[in-house]
């Protein structure tokens, strides 16, 4: 196997410093004739820069970091193509890590994002990140957090409360009147489409959900039987990450859908019109090019943006297909 060729190799045969090379291929002001001399030797040589290498002179990467808390979810399949579609038209590449829900694998990766000096950053972290995140706006990356509106940073979000709303009233128009609600922890959006539901079921004057939580599918069973011992006629998920779990325990309780009992879950996932279920599904993948573009155009004041939900219903609530 041949040596591959370095840029010390390149000025050698330009008759040029390293340095110059560098400058002529990160556009630096070099004269004509130099210039049109490494460039040759370039071709000669087929000499392909080092990533690394022009990052140290430019003090930046063409690599937008994207920190993802958990490929599980199929909110994150969408909105990492939109992140990568926006990189690609703008010269980058994308570099994804996922923490699988640990805070430590969080902070853990957004820190190697800063020390790798990254183009921008997106993360959908929990807090534990902020400050390392507002860090990095300071010295100059621009960053964006999806899912959560935090101060000082670009966000891309849901309008989660709006989401619960429509999760209630289309469980009303269904004739539903008992809701049960298996979420996983106090994530804001979580938090805020439980407000939502809650509003819009007072509204309609039913009683408030009952809630329990799940963080992981294998604590999804238990959760539904809990949930069961209250007979309710409607049960919605949360996160679409739990939702095939939440499916099963209905199922394996000996209930039918929507005969025995109506299912309403968040995301957009790719079994969800076979199974019939009906879905509040958030625009992932523009989202994701949102999210992207705020890193490529770098605003100096932080931008907030607020998508709507929308309904897609399959006939999981008992509604007409």
């Amino acid at each position: 196997m041949g040596k591959r060729t370095t840029i010390g190799d390149v000025a050698t045969a330009a008759g040029v410093s390293v340095a110059t090379v560098s400058r002529v291929l990160n556009g630096g002001a070099v004269k004509e004739d130099t210039a049109a001399r490494v460039w040759e030797a370039v071709t000669t040589l087929e000499y392909t820069p080092n990533a690394l290498t022009k990052s140290i002179f430019s003090g930046r990467s063409n690599t937008i970091g994207v920190v993802i808390r958990d490929l599980n979810s199929p909110f994150y399949l969408d909105l990492m193509r939109g992140i990568d579609e926006v990189a690609g038209a703008n010269d980058s590449l994308v570099m994804f890590a996922n923490t699988y829900r640990h805070p430590d694998r969080e902070v853990a990766h957004v820190r190697t994002m800063d020390e790798q000096r990254v183009r921008g950053l997106i993360v959908t972290t929990g807090e534990t990140t902020d400050a390392r995140s507002r860090s990095m706006t300071a010295n100059g990356t621009p960053c964006v957090v999806v899912a959560r509106a935090v101060a000082g940073l670009h966000s891309v979000i849901l309008d989660n409360v709006a989401a619960g709303r429509m999760m209630a009233e289309h469980l009303v128009a269904c004739g539903r009147s008992s809701v049960g609600v298996v979420a996983s922890g106090q994530r804001p959006s979580q938090v805020e489409r439980t407000a939502g539901l809650r509003d819009a079921l007072a509204g309609a004057g039913l009683p408030a959900p009952v809630v329990v939580d799940a963080g992981t599918e294998d604590e999804v069973a238990a959760a539904v039987s809990t949930l069961l011992r209250g007979r309710p006629d409607a049960v919605v998920c949360l996160t679409g990450r739990l939702t095939v779990a939440t499916y099963t325990a209905l199922t394996a309780a000996g209930l039918t859908i929507p005969g025995d009992v109506a299912l309403l879950t968040m995301d957009e996932f790719a079994w969800a019109a076979a199974l019939g279920i009906t879905v509040v599904a958030q625009p992932s993948y523009e989202m994701g090019r949102q999210a992207a573009s705020l890193v490529v155009e770098a605003p100096a004041d932080p931008v907030h943006r607020v998508f709507a939900p929308t309904l897609v219903a399959r006939g999981s609530c008992g509604e007409a297909r």
